[in-house]
């Protein structure tokens, strides 16, 4: 019974702690708050000045290097590869000899072609020669009398002739016949040169400048043909299988064939944009490419075409594809080199700009608070033209040399404090809980005592 005042006397205690350590803390809050406010009164304003230069907007991407004369160069007529006049890295020109296979068959077919020809010639020159008929039509018997006034001499001369028979010779000619004859030849030639197509489809040959890039067979190796010249006697198919692209050129694959030719002059270059960024694309505007494993490599190019079709969508992203030629030295480089982009997609020279901190609002119509010489601001409208990536436009609303404040881009708590509380707030809340927690043992401690 007598262990209860001590007890007592501990919760006393326990509960003065905690109204000092409250109490310090609320005067340690004030004092530093309000140090904090005063000091931020008289932080000084970010401004920038309205100044005239190039204002300019952009949008980038990301592609790939290809060229439009890289290609793929396969046999019309497959077989038995018999020779590679070519290897990897030769410079070839247009129609030059790269790989034969065995003609032999094809030979044989042009030989059959050839002598099936022949005789369908020889038929049609028979039909156009017709056949000739011979008709023979008998004589007609008649009489010569001659008047007189009769006597021996005169009935002798009046005796009748014997009549002869008359033969007529024709050719007839069967139309039908002769047009037969003559699809026969039609068909026989088309089969010939057809044949001799094939025949010329055993040598490949190449059809444009280019470095040999790969080859993909060696001699004795069956290879396989096109199976068409296309009527053409460069005796060699041409697979880009390489370009993929979605209407305005949105990605490119490497080119297939039995050998595969690139040539770097006349680069261009497929990118993907997002689909925001790719409104503002329009043919003819300039642009920048950057080779991702030579970033000091900055290559001017031009927009060619636009994809009005999603080249992906991944994740609901859509990107739509563009393709671009380059104007800059491309040589030293190769097909497939990845690339970034940035394209000029609106540009101003000599315009008034301030920063695009220093606006607020969307669309062409904005505000933005002007600081005057004395520190008094002002609240104006603006005008904006072209939006830049860092600059903006101004075509209305501020004059040159005029400052503007910068809108902050750090979010502030309003006590100046980083953590958006003051110093030792922590170790007073903690402070304040050990209070508690004494004061609650106090509290059970009485408790135990009142039991």
């Amino acid at each position: 019974m007598k262990v209860l005042p001590r007890r007592r006397g501990a919760v006393l205690v326990n509960s003065a702690l905690g109204v000092a350590l409250l109490g310090g803390a609320a005067l340690a809050y004030t004092t530093l708050d309000s140090g904090t406010s005063k000091a931020a009164t008289g932080s000084k304003v970010r401004t920038a000045t309205v100044a005239k230069g190039t204002v300019q907007a952009t949008v980038s991407g990301s592609g790939t290097l290809f060229s439009p004369s890289d290609a793929g160069q396969d046999f019309t007529t497959g077989g038995r590869l018999t020779s590679v006049k070519v290897a990897v890295g030769d410079a070839v020109k247009k129609g030059q000899v790269l790989a034969t296979v065995d003609t032999a068959a094809v030979q044989q077919q042009v030989d059959q072609a050839q002598a099936a020809l022949n005789t369908a010639e020889a038929n049609l020159a028979k039909a156009e020669a017709g056949e000739t008929v011979t008709t023979t039509v008998p004589g007609t018997s008649g009489s010569n009398r001659t008047g007189g006034t009769g006597g021996a001499g005169a009935s002798g001369a009046g005796a009748s002739s014997t009549p002869q028979p008359t033969t007529t010779t024709t050719v007839k000619v069967d139309q039908a016949q002769v047009a037969s004859a003559q699809q026969q030849v039609d068909n026989a030639e088309t089969t010939l040169a057809n044949a001799k197509d094939a025949l010329a489809g055993t040598t490949l040959t190449a059809t444009t400048d280019g470095t040999v890039a790969s080859i993909s067979g060696k001699v004795g190796e069956n290879v396989s043909g096109t199976g068409s010249s296309g009527g053409s006697s460069s005796s060699g198919g041409t697979s880009s299988g390489a370009k993929t692209s979605t209407g305005g050129g949105a990605s490119s694959t490497t080119p297939a064939g039995f050998i595969v030719l690139t040539n770097p002059s006349g680069m261009e270059v497929t990118a993907n944009f997002s689909e925001l960024d790719s409104l503002k694309l329009k043919k003819g505007q300039p642009a920048t490419v950057t080779l991702n494993a030579q970033s000091d490599t900055k290559l001017q190019a031009t927009v060619l075409s636009v994809s009005s079709l999603p080249s992906s969508s991944t994740n609901g992203a859509v990107q739509y594809g563009a393709t671009l030629r380059i104007g800059s030295d491309t040589s030293a480089l190769r097909t497939g080199l990845s690339a970034t982009i940035s394209v000029t997609t609106g540009s101003a020279d000599n315009a008034l700009s301030v920063p695009t901190a220093a606006l607020q609002g969307t669309g062409a119509t904005r505000t933005a608070t002007v600081v005057h010489d004395d520190g008094s601001t002002e609240r104006v409208q603006v005008t904006v033209g072209i939006e830049g990536d860092s600059t903006v436009q101004v075509t209305e609303g501020l004059t040159e040399g005029e400052k503007v404040e910068l809108t902050s881009t750090t979010a502030g708590t309003g006590n100046g404090f980083p953590s958006g509380q003051f110093p030792g707030a922590g170790g007073a809340a903690g402070g304040l809980g050990g209070a508690s927690g004494g004061f609650g043992g106090g509290t059970r401690g009485g408790g135990g005592g009142t039991r």
